[in-house]
């Protein structure tokens, strides 16, 4: 690309006059550029010179300038200090005939430049020649794709040339423009642009600083075919700049560009004229470039081949590279491509390197060997897992989640724990294992990968299918219970609304007054019993609730004591002296009030102690795409609200989320300062989008689950489907919503789930909630 940073000169608009200081005394040129070395380097090895009497080698292929002053390369030329020139050079590939062009293009036909019709090369580095009566200096170049065993030298000597010139000349006699001309002129402006602009600038001599490149000629000359024709819709330099632009090179250097093709039949003389006329045109042209002594464009040459010279790796070209029919994958790591050939995966092999890798701690690219193993001979690599081999699943998730992570060794066993010790626990390398670094050559798996391990892993529950949370908790309670209340085996429906417990999965609770089974909604009051011991507030249900706040000493009497609930605000006794049990046994309550500090703790562990180990865990191995399950208090699809069977149940009895969003939000802010409705469904609520959502008919937990392909929290009713998602990383079949199951809905999924990401930073986990799947 053209530099924009270059400012124009207004030196490059007008001739120039001769520098101060420069003329016929040597000292006087040696004290204003002794930074040029005027050395004639010697050469490696004997170098062709092709030199006639009206030409002379000005460098030769080691890039090494014959002349030595300006005064010298001024006496070559056979002219005066005065003498303002234009510099033209000429380009192409080997045998198209530079030379021949250059001899009857300026000199009529004379061997000013020597030809040669040997397989040779006639012309190595770079021939000058003067002409007088146009004042050009001619540079006949040497020839690209050549035998030359230093081709990037040539190349390099070559642009220097291109870049000190006003008009380049590209000659070529193919039949067809090939892509060599294209990626030649290509560099050529590039390296204008990117180095010898900026270095032209920096010189101080007048009139060097050049912000534009020479003028191209392309003279293409075929034989059989058709040069481009030029037409009123296109032209011949608009179809170069399209096939430029299409191969994405470009030519912004070049202050223009020129096309000159003919066709000359067989055994016919080439005919030059309209080359001829291309260039008197250019050499007229001084708006971009304007004509310069001798000695300026000799101190450029000399500034530009001192800055840009020294060694250069010269690499061979392999017509038959490796990579063809090599396997493409590379080592993530040390980026070495694999050394078998392709479609060896199908064969059975593994992707195979012989040489060192390099460990990259992102690519996790080592491996562990078992150090007893290592030391018998024996090559066991092993692996940091969650559990051993030899522990169950629930056993060994909870170890992991007290010892860390373990190496378990197929021959020695457990060999190393991450937290054996409370502090000092070592690292594996050096006690328990032997490292060694290994090539990554497939891409690190995804982030959420801990996952899909959780997937895998049983609950508690799994462990004990046949043991319900709920049977051991309530054969406590009975066992505890005081005398007045019904047995836990004996509750079938509640007392008060008359739902049934196990089709409903709502949890037993028994008033502390009557004794009565009743679920959560029907029993959330508390008032002191001090006539059955209970001093302190407690749950009643809704009927002892009125009955205390009337008469606190009444003793609330059960169905075995001939007391209905539901007829309890009859008339037949308006002085609410309730027949009944006088008073419980002190003995017996303070056995239950004790046992229910025990009772909580071990239901809770027995029914969550596992799931509360196994949510830390799923926090930390949630993919960052899930929505967060506080943002999602209802299904995606349905729009059911999650939870508990008993919040559920609340919720519903108290219109939570049903109807305007304002009521329903106030209505539950009420019940919660009042304590009749759980936290977690109002902050639930309150989360909500619209305020609006379902609630279902309370038939156990309402549990949130997450679909693998669009992350979005949905219900078990709406995500029935298993899938592969092998662009989220899952490869076997896992949970998806209906939506993404699908195809003419997963578009609409997968927005929502980018909409909502971009939209939060994240999101936390509402504790009282239910645990996910």
């Amino acid at each position: 690309m053209f530099n924009k940073n270059l400012v124009p000169n207004s030196a490059i608009m007008e001739a120039l006059e001769t520098p101060p200081g420069i003329g016929p005394d040597t000292r006087n040129i040696s004290n204003d550029f002794t930074s040029i070395d005027c050395c004639i380097p010697v050469a490696k090895y004997d170098l062709p010179d092709h030199s006639t009497d009206l030409s002379f080698l000005l460098m030769d292929a080691e890039e090494n300038l014959r002349i030595a002053t300006p005064e010298l390369f001024r006496k070559k030329l056979k002219c005066n200090e005065d003498t303002k020139i234009k510099v033209i050079s000429i380009f192409g590939n080997t045998g198209d005939g530079k030379s021949h062009t250059m001899n009857h293009t300026f000199f009529d036909g004379a061997e000013v430049f020597k030809t040669s019709s040997e397989q040779s090369s006639c012309t190595i580095g770079v021939y000058a020649a003067f002409q007088r009566d146009m004042d050009v200096l001619c540079l006949d170049t040497e020839g690209l794709l050549g035998t030359s065993k230093q081709k990037n030298r040539r190349t390099r000597m070559l642009l220097k040339i291109l870049a000190i010139s006003d008009i380049v000349i590209y000659r070529t006699r193919s039949e067809r423009l090939h892509s060599d001309m294209y990626d030649f002129l290509s560099s050529a402006s590039e390296a204008f642009c990117l180095h010898f602009a900026q270095a032209l600038q920096s010189l101080p001599v007048p009139g060097t600083a050049q912000t534009l490149g020479p003028a191209v000629i392309i003279f293409h000359e075929t034989q059989h075919t058709t040069p481009l024709d030029s037409s009123v819709a296109e032209s011949a330099e608009d179809q170069l700049r399209k096939h430029f632009e299409l191969n994405n090179l470009t030519i912004n250097a070049f202050s223009s560009l020129r096309y000159i093709g003919i066709r000359t039949p067989n055994r016919n003389a080439t005919d030059y004229s309209k080359l001829k006329a291309a260039i008197k045109l250019e050499i007229a042209n001084t708006t971009v470039r304007s004509p310069r002594q001798p000695s300026v464009v000799f101190k450029a040459m000399n500034a530009l081949n001192t800055k840009f010279s020294g060694d250069i790796m010269e690499e061979t070209i392999n017509p038959f590279p490796s990579q063809f029919f090599t396997c493409p994958v590379r080592c993530e790591a040390c980026n070495q491509h694999c050394q078998r050939t392709m479609g060896h995966l199908s064969d059975g092999e593994e992707h195979m390197n012989k040489e060192q890798c390099t460990y990259q701690s992102q690519y996790d690219n080592k491996k562990y060997l078992c150090e007893k193993c290592y030391n018998k001979g024996v090559m066991n690599v092993v692996t940091f897992t969650t559990q051993s081999k030899s522990d169950s699943s629930w056993s060994g998730l909870a170890k992991y989640a007290w010892k860390g992570s373990v190496i378990d060794c197929p021959t020695c066993g457990e060999i190393y724990r991450s937290r054996q010790y409370w502090y000092g626990n070592r690292s594996p390398e050096g006690t328990a294992v032997r490292t060694i670094v290994v090539h990554a050559w497939e891409p690190k798996g995804p982030l959420h990968s801990a996952q899909m391990v959780l997937d895998r892993v049983s609950t508690l529950g799994d462990a004990l299918p046949r043991i319900h949370p709920n049977a051991v908790t309530g054969w406590l309670a009975d066992w505890m219970a005081p005398s007045y209340w019904k047995p836990n085996s004996e509750i079938i429906d509640c007392h008060g609304c008359k739902r049934n417990f196990e089709n409903t999965g709502l949890h037993k609770h028994h008033c502390r007054g009557c004794g009565e089974g009743f679920c959560h909604a029907c029993s959330q009051k508390e008032i002191p019993v001090p006539e059955r011991g209970w001093k302190d507030a407690v749950r009643v249900c809704d009927t002892c609730f009125t009955i205390l706040q009337r008469q606190p000493n009444a003793v609330p009497a059960n169905t075995t004591e001939a007391f209905n609930h539901t007829n309890s605000n009859s008339n037949s006794n308006q002085n609410n002296n309730i027949a009944g049990q006088s008073t419980s046994d002190q003995a017996d309550i303070s056995v239950r009030r004790i046992g229910e500090g025990i009772i909580k703790p071990l239901g809770h562990l027995t029914k969550r102690g596992y799931e509360f180990t196994k949510g830390i865990i799923k926090d930390t191995a949630r993919p960052s795409y899930w929505v967060p399950d506080a943002e999602s208090p209802t299904c995606f699809i349905c729009q059911t609200l999650f939870g508990t069977a008993e919040e559920l149940a609340i919720a519903k009895a108290n219109g939570v989320g049903v109807g305007s969003t304002n009521g329903a939000t106030l209505q539950a802010k009420d019940n919660l300062a009042n304590g009749n409705i759980s936290e977690s469904v109002t902050s639930n609520i309150s989360n909500s989008s619209n305020g609006i959502c379902n609630i279902p008919s309370p038939i156990g937990d309402y549990r949130r689950h997450h679909c693998r392909r669009c992350g979005q929290a949905i219900c078990e009713n709406c995500s029935k489907a298993r899938q592969t998602v092998p662009e989220r990383g899952w490869q076997e079949p896992v949970r998806v919503c209906d939506k993404c199951a699908d195809p003419k809905q997963q578009c609409d999924a997968t927005a929502a789930t980018a909409s909502c990401s971009s939209s939060n930073g994240g999101g936390g986990n509402n504790a009282n909630m239910m645990t996910r799947e």
